[in-house]
């Protein structure tokens, strides 16, 4: 079985992967950034199967991108194997894998038992430590001479660099970091090069309206955690929810707000609120039920006991939110109140698995077409903020959301 440092690996190359994807969509297609779906976590056909990333470019047919490092050669073939057998989507028609054996001697063998045992219909193309340093220093500018911890950082730097000069060319880079963290690349670049914003406006203190709030948490965390013996076993799951619900976040449009515990928050139409914001939120919601299920079906799959509830349960409202200094004189360190964060927890906490509770407010804010999915509940109550009017997403039998 593999151990905790390469479950971590995998969860960074992930992250790598799709940032290289992308790039490569820009450079050579000429789309833009935003047009590009990098989406984790996706849900197929058969129960407990997760693809780890499925993109959608603009220009051409869907594909998938699976992580397989640090797997032997057999364990990695029966993974894919039980995944792709069949084709779980017929829209796709590759299937990239990133594994360690791509450059060694087994590479072969590998290759010709994958197309043996994967579905005829994807076509098969094989990362391994070469091509993702090529890749690296094509769209990034930097060479390594080894896929290896050590570059972790000098690799997350040149992405930092190349993303802020997406957003900002030639401002100051000392907020880099802290807003790359909170926003996309091409959200920043709406708001600084198109939008006129200095980085250090990004985040100015004030009150800001009809915001919308999304928060998710993991359905029992507290009994999972009771439940494992190993401790590694739970940052893993942690860190494998807040990295991919980062990304659900940021890359639908939103604002990665912060994690508290087993809990992920992120706004919508801040710090501008531009057409079908709402949409994007909902459209986050989805990805985020895809990947709460991901990450506890993992963890059970290591546990012995069994747990009750699976997934995550999600409260989205719409209102004002003010952005207050958490330090004086600072740019980088913020928080949020407001009511609408509190009735956000109070829909999130009566949400059941997979549910989407929404507050009536961004149910109308909601297009035509997204509020068709929904269907009305009796009030919730939110104790000392009153009875909410609330609507629910409902769950589909695979716990998904229904569309």
């Amino acid at each position: 079985m593999a151990n905790a440092a390469d479950g971590e690996l995998r969860l960074f190359l992930e992250e790598i992967c799709c940032e290289l994807v992308r790039a490569h969509h820009v450079e050579n297609d000429g789309s833009a950034p935003e047009s590009i779906e990098t989406i984790r976590e996706v849900r197929l056909g058969a129960p407990g199967s997760f693809a780890d990333i499925r993109v959608a470019p603009p220009a051409g047919a869907p594909y998938f991108v699976e992580v397989k490092w640090g797997y032997g050669v057999d364990e990695t073939i029966e993974r894919l194997a039980r995944k792709y057998a069949t084709n779980p989507d017929r829209t796709c028609q590759r299937l990239v894998v990133v594994t360690d054996h791509a450059d060694g001697t087994a590479r072969p063998a590998l290759e010709a038992t994958l197309r043996q045992r994967l579905c005829p219909t994807l076509a098969i193309e094989i990362w391994g430590d070469g091509e993702i340093r090529r890749r690296i220093e094509q769209s990034f500018g930097l060479r390594i001479e080894t896929l290896s911890r050590g570059n972790i950082r000098a690799i997350r730097d040149s992405i930092i660099r190349a993303e802020w000069r997406t957003a900002f060319a030639g401002a100051d880079d000392f907020l880099a970091p802290t807003l790359l963290w909170h926003f996309s690349s091409w959200t920043l670049r709406r708001l600084g090069r198109d939008g006129g914003l200095a980085p250090e406006n990004v985040l100015r203190a004030g009150i800001y309206r009809d915001v919308a709030v999304v928060m998710a948490d993991i359905c029992a965390f507290s009994s999972y955690v009771r439940d494992t013996r190993d401790e590694a076993l739970v940052r893993q799951s942690l860190t494998a929810f807040y990295s991919q619900a980062r990304q659900a976040i940021v890359e639908t449009g939103g604002m990665l707000d912060k994690f508290v515990g087993d809990e992920a928050i992120g706004l919508f139409g801040f710090p501008d609120r531009r057409p079908g914001y709402a949409d994007d939120a909902l459209r986050c919601a989805r990805r985020l039920i895809d990947i709460g299920n991901s990450v506890s079906e993992h963890w059970q799959s290591r546990i012995d006991r069994v747990q009750k509830s699976r997934g995550v349960h999600i409260g989205i409202a719409i209102g004002d939110v003010s952005l207050m200094p958490l330090r004086a004189f600072s740019a980088a360190h913020h928080g949020f109140i407001g009511d609408a964060l509190n009735m956000t927890a109070r829909l999130m906490a009566a949400a059941g698995p997979s549910e989407v509770l929404v507050s009536n407010g961004f149910h109308q804010a909601l297009s035509a077409d997204s509020r068709k999915s929904f269907e009305p509940i009796a009030p919730v109550d939110g104790r000392n903020i009153g009875l909410i009017q609330c609507w629910r997403l409902p769950r589909t039998g695979n716990g998904s959301t229904a569309t």
